[in-house]
């Protein structure tokens, strides 16, 4: 639901409430709410979901229906987390019901939206929950709900079997200023040898900072310094962006690509990045360590692993909803000594894909070679930024 713009929502506040639409001019009942309360969300969502419709279904909160004419948007006080409405949900139904709640703002007051895509059905309660029924299969009919029939519910599986795959396309992208990059993309770096002397900096760290804190001075700081001055200007990242065009949600989407070894390419994920080093060992020992939060929690980051022949990059994108899309948290780190087109030819896979997706992303490398300067190795003393400046920041060249 990145994507769900307010154009969408001015558009459905014209039609009128139906088998895709609804409209609430009170938010639910739900935190502190009985159980009674809160079966009145959990019935509406999967009476959405069960309905046969040709797109994503919606329920606008805050929003007082007009027949024949613009709903009325008085808005809303109260907003609901969409992560506790998740957890609500699906932990009373047969499968999980994929849907999401957000807020948006129109004319100044707050509506809320929940979006309900086109899924497999039917979907249940597998115990009684409120004034619901376990095992009942609850349908929207017009603008009302109801128990679906028996044969209603043999038509719900086949339905679901005719539902139109995902359709996902994969982009370069720049992790920093969400911009999408062409394929090819155009990359500029810099390849700066000869280097400097490995013993250029070993007079110039500070005094007295021998002992600092339990840590001591880093006798290999000169070397690492003008090591890592020479990726960053060499090193270029770029990242991935998916989106599923569709209206079918896919789910566990999966991409691996390979790029075919050559002399002289390189590609590394950011967990292999170069770590700016530090003038005592504390410091540079605490940076090269990746945070417990970042160990236990899911995020899209390409992986890449080295084989004989080719690198490998994967990436686990998780659930994409219908006109969602998802950017890598972090980038992949290419460079090509002699310049030219570093192919990924790789493929998107998922639950809901009956075929793997084909996809090739392109990044075409111009490379400047010169010796290091003093001033190369000075500019990244200077930033001494242990998470490489972010991305690159200034050090980036890149289309």
């Amino acid at each position: 639901m990145n994507t769900l713009s307010v154009s969408i929502i001015e558009g459905l506040l014209y039609e009128n409430e139906g088998t895709a639409l609804d409209f609430k001019r009170e938010q639910y009942n739900f935190d502190g709410a009985s159980n009674r309360e809160k079966s009145e969300l959990l019935k509406d969502v999967l009476a959405f979901a069960n309905t046969w419709r040709r797109s994503t279904a919606y329920i606008l909160i805050g929003v007082t229906e007009i027949k024949g004419s613009r709903s009325e948007i008085v808005g809303i006080s109260l907003d609901l987390d969409d992560a506790k409405l998740q957890q609500f949900v699906n932990s009373k139904t047969n499968r999980p019901v994929t849907f999401a709640y957000r807020t948006l703002s129109l004319e100044g007051k707050s509506i809320g939206v929940i979006e309900i895509p086109l899924q497999e059905r039917p979907l249940y309660l597998t115990s009684d929950f409120g004034k619901l029924k376990k095992e009942a299969v609850y349908v929207r009919r017009g603008s009302s709900t109801a128990i679906a029939t028996p044969d209603e519910i043999v038509e719900m599986g086949r339905s679901s079997l005719e539902i139109s795959p995902p359709k996902l396309c994969l982009d370069w992208a720049d992790l920093e200023s969400r911009m999408i990059l062409p394929s090819p993309c155009h990359l500029e770096a810099i390849l700066l040898e000869p280097k400097l002397p490995s013993d250029t900096f070993n007079d110039c760290h500070p005094s007295g900072s021998e002992y600092i804190f339990g840590s001591y001075f880093n006798e290999n700081y000169s070397k690492e310094i003008i090591d890592f001055a020479f990726w960053v200007n060499f090193l270029r990242k770029l990242g991935f962006r998916l989106r599923n065009e569709s209206e079918t949600v896919a789910r566990r989407v999966c991409f691996v690509g390979r790029v075919k070894n050559r002399p002289n390419v390189i590609v590394r994920d950011w967990d292999n990045r170069p770590i700016c080093p530090s003038w005592d060992t504390l410091s540079g020992l605490h940076r090269s360590i990746t945070p417990l939060a970042k160990q236990i929690l899911w995020s899209p980051d390409p992986s890449v692993k080295t084989y004989t022949g080719y690198c490998e990059i994967t990436i686990e994108f998780g659930d994409v909803r219908p006109r969602d899309e998802i950017w890598t948290t972090t980038p992949i780190l290419i460079g090509a000594v002699d310049g030219g087109v570093i192919l990924v030819d790789g493929e998107l896979r998922g639950d809901d894909l009956p075929n793997p997706v084909s996809c090739q992303l392109e990044a075409k490398f111009e490379v400047e070679h010169r010796p290091m300067e003093l001033l190369d190795a000075q500019q990244v003393m200077e930033k001494d930024d242990p998470e490489w400046n972010m991305f690159f920041g200034q050090h980036e060249n890149s289309v």
